[in-house]
């Protein structure tokens, strides 16, 4: 057992946790706990794994994770620069931007020239139409029609007088139904978990934006396990959960990591590390 295992297995003993008590606080499965305090890193995933969850383990007994990195990190691996490389997206030289630019223009010029004498083309039609001699038009022929009116007897006209009865007018009505909006609503804190109330929505899609590495947990309203991943930088992670009415969203590291339920951003309410939004769903 190294120092660092000895010093966290000492804080659990402390804390009055077992492994498998830690194992549910942190979702880190309980044989990588135990790797952890036996120095034991090579059944681990990777250096940045061990990293993530010593600093995991640290907090959840009440240590300082980035001050145990920092004073074993002669006992702790490293992560290696084929590791980090592989997590930056490569950008494009200014020579390859250049190419597909210019390939892309060469594609698009012979449309533009030949937009352009269309338009000119237009532009000389309407030109000539506009001054051309306008023909004199023929005088005009009045004829005149000359009505003749019968007089008829006041019995007649009478009868032949036809009242337009008033026409009944249909007034439509327009039904306007209300427009309810999407209201996401901050109930309380307790602990790592907080609670929300959202309503005035149909659908319930959450998206999870990440700019640090962070482990995700999900459960829904019978604690059954929607995901548990590793969530790298700079990946997007989405899952509808319509057929849920209330989920429990757990974040390993909250830092520059945002999560979203509809595209409506849901704020943490404190500075924790590792926090659970709680959101209930009401239809």
């Amino acid at each position: 057992m190294t120092e660092l295992g000895a010093r966290l297995k000492e804080a659990r003993t402390e804390k009055g946790y077992s492994i498998d008590d830690l194992q549910e606080i942190t979702k880190i499965q309980k044989r990588y706990l135990a790797g952890i305090e036996e120095g034991n890193y090579a059944s681990m995933p990777g250096a940045f794994y061990v990293r993530a969850f010593i600093k995991q383990y640290a907090e959840a007994v009440g240590l300082n994770g980035d001050e145990l990195l920092e004073t074993y990190k002669k006992e702790i691996p490293s992560p290696a620069n084929e590791d980090v490389s592989q997590n930056i997206p490569s950008t494009p030289t200014r020579r390859s931007l250049g190419g597909r630019s210019s390939n892309k223009f060469l594609e698009i010029f012979p449309m533009l020239v030949v937009a352009l004498i269309i338009i000119a083309i237009i532009i000389i039609a309407w030109t000539l139409f506009q001054n051309l001699p306008k023909n004199s038009t023929d005088p005009e022929v009045t004829t005149e029609k000359v009505v003749t009116v019968e007089e008829q007897p006041n019995a007649e006209k009478n009868n032949n007088i036809q009242i337009d009865e008033p026409k009944e007018e249909k007034v439509v009505k327009e039904v306007v139904e209300p427009i309810v909006e999407q209201k996401l609503t901050f109930v309380e804190t307790e602990g790592q978990t907080s609670t929300y109330h959202l309503t005035g929505a149909e659908n319930f899609m959450l998206k999870i934006v990440a700019t640090n590495n962070t482990w995700l947990n999900i459960k829904d309203e019978n604690n059954q396990i929607l995901t548990d991943k590793a969530v790298n930088a700079g990946e997007t992670f989405e899952l509808d959960t319509s057929d849920s009415t209330r989920i429990r969203v757990r974040l390993g590291s909250t830092p520059g990591n945002q999560v979203f339920m509809n595209d409506q951003l849901v704020e943490y309410p404190t500075d924790m590390v590792t926090q659970n939004l709680v959101i209930q769903f009401n239809k």
